[in-house]
C-alpha cells in the first residue's frame, strides 16, 4: 500500500485491499477488506459505502496496513477486529474460542424451533459454548434458560462477557465443565430464572454442541490453524468428543427432548450409528440436516419416552 497518500480513498483502500488479500489466498477477501477498512475507521461497515471519497488519515491507513498485512499472513479476520457477526448478533471473538461460523446457525434455527413450541419457557443445556454464540443466539429468540459450558476457563469467560453484551445474565448461565459433566453447583437448589421465576432445570428439552471434530492429523486452512486445537481436534478419527456426548445425552434430557450436534465431513453415517446404539432416541431415525453447500453438517435426534436413560 504505497503510493501518494492522497489517493487512498475508501473506495481505492477497498479495491487495492480485496486484490491483494485475493492474491494472499486468504478466504472472503471483499469481505475481509470492509470489515478491516470499518474497524480501522471506526466506522460501521455499511458506512463505507456512503464514505467513498473519504481521505484516511495517516494514523487510519497506518492501523489499517497492519491489519492487511496480519490477515494476509492469514490470520482471522475476527481476531484482528475482535468480532464476528454470527445469527445478525455481534460476538466478541478471541484466540481462546473458535470463530462462529454460518453452518453452526443450523444448532440455533433448530433450538429455537424446538423451544418456541414447547409453549412454555424451555430449558436449553450448550456444550462446548465457546464463545457463547449458540446459547445466546438461541436465547435472544425464544423463551429458555440456558446452561453454556466449556471445559476452558478462557472460553467460558469470553461466552460470559457475550451474555452480558446482549443483556442475558438472567437467563444464561455460563460454567466450565468437560462435555456432559454437570458442573458442580447445577442445578442450583436456590437460584430460579430471573426471568421466568422458575427452578433451574436438572434435566433438558434441547442439548446442543459444537464439539471438536476435526481429525488430528486433518490439514486446515491457514486462517483455521490460528484457532484453539482444543476446540478444533478430535482425535484420530474426529468422533471421540462426538462419541461421549451421544452417550452421556440420554441421561440429561426430558423424554421427548432433543439433541442437536454439528459434525464434520463424511462424518453423517457414524453419528447415526452411534445415536442408533444408545437404544434412547425415539422415531425412524434422526434428522439429518445440510448446510449451505449441501454438505451434511448436522444431527436433531429426538430421546424416546421410555428407557434407556
Amino acid at each position: 500500500m504505497a503510493g501518494n497518500p492522497a489517493r487512498w480513498t475508501v473506495q481505492a483502500l477497498l479495491n487495492w485491499t480485496r486484490g491483494h488479500l485475493e492474491r494472499a489466498g486468504a478466504d472472503g477477501p471483499r469481505l475481509a477488506a470492509e470489515v478491516l477498512l470499518a474497524h480501522a475507521l471506526g466506522c460501521r461497515r455499511i458506512e463505507l459505502y456512503t464514505r467513498h471519497d473519504y481521505l484516511a488519515t495517516g494514523e487510519q491507513l497506518a492501523r489499517f496496513r497492519e491489519l492487511v498485512a496480519r490477515a494476509a499472513r492469514r490470520e482471522p479476520v475476527a481476531y484482528l477486529v475482535g468480532e464476528k457477526e454470527f445469527y445478525s448478533l455481534p460476538f466478541l471473538v478471541t484466540p481462546d474460542v473458535l470463530v462462529p461460523r454460518p453452518e453452526t446457525e443450523i444448532l440455533v434455527e433448530q433450538a429455537v424451533d424446538i423451544l418456541r413450541g414447547l409453549g412454555r419457557p424451555g430449558a436449553m443445556w450448550d456444550v462446548c459454548t465457546g464463545s457463547g454464540c449458540v446459547a445466546v443466539a438461541a436465547a435472544k429468540q425464544a423463551p429458555a434458560m440456558v446452561l453454556a459450558t466449556d471445559v476452558s476457563l478462557a472460553a467460558v469467560e469470553v461466552a460470559r462477557k457475550n451474555v452480558a453484551r446482549h443483556g442475558l445474565e438472567g437467563r444464561v448461565t455460563v460454567r466450565q465443565a468437560d462435555l456432559l459433566t454437570p458442573p458442580a453447583d447445577w442445578p442450583p437448589q436456590t437460584q430460579q430464572s430471573l426471568q421466568f421465576g422458575e427452578p433451574l432445570p436438572a434435566a433438558f428439552d434441547i442439548i446442543t454442541a459444537n464439539p471438536p471434530y476435526v481429525p488430528d492429523e486433518a490439514a486446515v486452512a491457514p486462517e483455521v490453524s490460528h484457532e484453539p486445537a482444543i476446540a478444533l481436534r478430535g482425535g484420530p478419527d474426529g468422533l471421540d468428543f462426538i462419541r461421549r456426548i451421544i452417550a452421556g445425552t440420554p441421561r440429561f434430557l426430558r423424554p421427548g427432548g432433543a439433541l442437536v450436534l454439528e459434525f464434520g465431513i463424511d462424518q453423517g453415517q457414524a453419528v447415526r450409528e452411534l445415536l442408533a446404539a444408545t437404544g434412547a432416541f425415539a422415531g425412524p431415525g434422526p434428522k439429518i440436516i445440510r448446510d449451505h453447500n449441501q454438505i451434511e453438517r448436522a444431527v436433531l435426534a429426538v430421546k424416546g419416552a421410555g428407557p434407556p436413560g
